[in-house]
């Protein structure tokens, strides 16, 4: 019972650093556990940079993806600016 407690604490008292907006992908490593998220805005916007909700800067690093788009009845390629 005591982890069940600790996990509702953490997610009452978890901030949100990502806006709902961004979509999210998962980037596999050879190690399961060095696997990362990168998040990064399917509408071309500027990405959050810096101090989002006044707690400090995001723990994210700036990367890029190179993501495949709907365009006419076929798709293209192109990079974009992630977190």
């Amino acid at each position: 019972m005591g982890d069940t407690a600790a996990v509702a604490e953490r997610e009452q008292g978890a901030k949100s650093f990502v806006p709902v907006r961004l979509a999210a992908v998962f980037l596999p490593a050879p190690v399961p556990r060095q696997g990362r998220i990168a998040f990064w805005d399917p509408d071309g916007g500027p990405l959050p940079a810096g101090d989002i909700d006044g707690s400090g800067p995001l723990p994210a690093e700036d990367t890029e993806l190179t993501v495949v788009r709907r365009h006419g009845s076929g798709v293209r390629r192109r990079t974009a600016p992630a977190l």
